[in-house]
């Protein structure tokens, strides 16, 4: 078990409990304190203190979620491996059920299921509700790609075979290549199971937060960051891929993940840029655009991520774009037509579709005007339609 922590006073005691309740099995808990400022390591300590199966490594600087991770990993010892973010927790019996499906099986990886808590509500988001995701079984990545829309360390156990050697990297995505590179050595020894193990805390926004998640999903510079970082992580994940898996298994592993990238965290940070109708989103489109140009032929345009993820959402909310944003949006859109020829096609109504094809069309005023009028007329009346049941929003991006 690998716990880092950061300023948690409030939530790292409860997060160590819901690990040292297990006593069924053996148990190191490596808790790495990233040099916080708010009593957290005395918290942590205390509890060190009363259970010896508690190792604490205090760093003496802030140097972000992954290095503490890193520096966790030269010390573990055993032979599965979990993470717990110090916000979460484990819910009672979540860890003792995916360590009896490790030790009972020759499974390389095991995975249970999560739920979200955001301090007032308990949810499952809809882009984990897949068959691949949450129907139990054994699994690989190239037969289930949807398991890459899971692929935060949390609810997962994971044998030493397949985690040696690799390393995080990053303040932000940090941990998507870390797992997925993991998953990918598991090969076809993935077991699913159907038990809800673990309680990832989304904070609401009315709630003050100073988790992961809501950090780095701040500002335009951690997005375009965020950006940078998931072009390195594709190259990770498609280097390992081609290391281990054939041409044809390699681009279904590959194209998946991209996919995911632009539909999932990418596009978090496109919202929340929107909500803020912040004046440097155009420094974001323009990052996404240098993301979409780099990716390998066929990327882009095996899958809807593209267009209505990234490239209908703007237009559907032009007001929050300003003037310097307009010019790089174009620019976004002009790359990602080049990348994905059908990007018009794949609108999600037939206005969208519409008006995507007018702004492909040409670039005069007129065009892209009656491109943002179609587009953003379908979303006036998406906005009468009766509201989503509460917690089904897509809440699924991962990022450190």
């Amino acid at each position: 078990m690998l716990v880092p922590c950061w300023n948690a006073a409030g939530s790292v005691e409860r997060a160590l409990q819901s690990v040292l309740e297990a006593r069924d099995f053996p148990l190191e808990c490596v808790v790495v304190d990233d040099g916080s400022t708010d009593g957290t390591l005395d918290i942590v300590r205390a509890v060190a203190a009363s259970d010896p199966r508690v190792v604490v490594i205090a760093l003496s600087e802030n140097a972000g979620v992954s290095n503490a991770r890193n520096r966790g990993l030269d010390v573990v010892r055993g032979t599965w491996l979990t993470l717990l973010d110090a916000d979460d927790r484990f819910l009672p019996g979540g860890l003792g059920t995916l360590a009896a499906a490790a030790l009972g099986s020759d499974a390389l990886a095991v995975i249970g299921q999560q739920i979200w808590w955001d301090g007032l509500r308990r949810w499952r988001t809809s882009r984990y509700d897949v068959a691949d995701i949450r129907r139990p079984g054994r699994k690989s990545l190239v037969a289930n790609p949807g398991l890459l829309n899971y692929v935060s360390p949390h609810a997962k156990l994971l044998h030493r075979d397949v985690w040696r050697g690799l390393e995080f990297s990053g303040r932000v995505l940090g941990d998507q290549p870390w797992i997925i590179r993991a998953l990918l050595r598991a090969g076809d020894r993935i077991d699913v199971l159907g038990e809800t193990v673990y309680e990832w805390y989304r904070p609401d926004p009315s709630i003050p937060s100073t988790s992961i998640t809501a950090t780095t999903r701040a500002s335009v510079v951690r997005g375009v960051e965020a950006v940078a970082v998931a072009g390195e992580a594709l190259s990770s994940v498609r280097a390992e891929a081609a290391r281990l898996l054939s041409p044809e298994d390699r681009d279904v592993v590959g194209r998946a993940y991209a996919g995911r990238l632009l539909r999932t965290d990418m596009a978090a940070h496109v919202a929340r840029a929107l909500d803020r109708a912040d004046p440097e989103i155009g420094r974001l489109f323009d990052a996404i655009a240098g993301f979409i140009t780099e990716l390998p032929a066929g990327d882009a345009a095996t899958s809807k991520a593209l267009t209505r993820s990234i490239i209908e959402p703007p237009l559907r909310r032009w007001d929050r774009v300003g003037p310097a944003g307009r010019a790089a949006y174009w620019r976004l859109f002009q790359a990602s037509v080049k990348a994905h020829p059908r990007l018009t096609d794949q609108g999600a109504g037939r206005r969208a579709r519409l008006g995507l094809r007018l702004a492909a069309a040409g670039s005069s005023g007129l065009m892209r005007a009656a491109a943002v009028a179609l587009i953003g007329g379908e979303r006036e009346r998406s906005d009468q339609s009766p509201p989503a049941e509460a917690g089904q929003s897509d809440g699924g991006a991962l990022a450190e």
